[in-house]
């Protein structure tokens, strides 16, 4: 048995994404390969993405990223959706469609274990950034990403992206250094939405 509820999630600071949540029912599958041109996607994850992105076509949207968390007996699967449309949109009829139709398929494919939640929403202001064309659209603009170095190391730079070269992107750390790395050593990477900053009132002037 299904059971779905529309809710509205907050984005602190920004607008309001939507949300649609699915509680669903489902079982294991087996493994699946890197999709080519993602960004350092588990198997999972990448099994799902390639179920989801035709879905979300179908209705002018792309899939931004996919997260899969919580233990065996409580999975939480989150979609988050954008508008292939330069000024669009995505709201919350879209989210239930794609969710309904993910649920369907998710089952088909005895994709995912047990009892799990799907939450499928837009991604805020802070959207992620997992393809070459997601970095394309932020150049300019102010980013975080965290690299996966060898030996299994993490590294963290937030800054803003100068260029985007092939796939070697080029940064101006807060810190004022240039780094330069490839998409694939990128583990994860948001866009930094600026938000305009409120101007100090001046001091009143005192009589003489």
């Amino acid at each position: 048995m299904v059971r779905r509820r529309n809710i509205w999630g907050s984005s602190l600071g920004g607008p309001r994404p939507a949300f649609f949540l699915a509680l669903l029912q489902g079982c294991l599958a087996g493994d699946c390969s890197r999709l080519p041109g993602r960004i350092r996607l588990e198997s999972k994850t990448a099994q799902i993405w390639s179920l989801a992105e035709p879905i979300a076509a179908e209705l002018g949207l792309e899939v931004l990223e996919i997260e899969l968390g919580g233990g065996s007996s409580s999975r939480l699967l989150r979609i988050y959706l954008d508008s292939l449309e330069t000024d669009g949109t995505v709201s919350i009829a879209d989210c239930e469609k794609v969710s309904r139709q993910m649920g369907d398929v998710l089952d088909a494919h005895d994709t995912v274990a047990g009892r799990y939640m799907l939450e499928v929403s837009s991604p805020g202001v802070n959207r992620p950034l997992r393809k070459r064309a997601h970095f394309e659209r932020v150049v300019g603009g102010r980013i975080r990403a965290k690299l996966a170095l060898p030996g299994g190391k993490k590294r963290t730079l937030l800054g803003r992206l100068v260029a985007l070269d092939e796939d070697v992107v080029e940064m101006m750390t807060d810190e004022g250094s240039t780094e330069r790395f490839s998409l694939e050593e990128v583990h994860r990477a948001n866009f930094e939405f600026e938000f305009e900053q409120a101007e100090k009132p001046g001091k009143a002037r005192q009589r003489p």
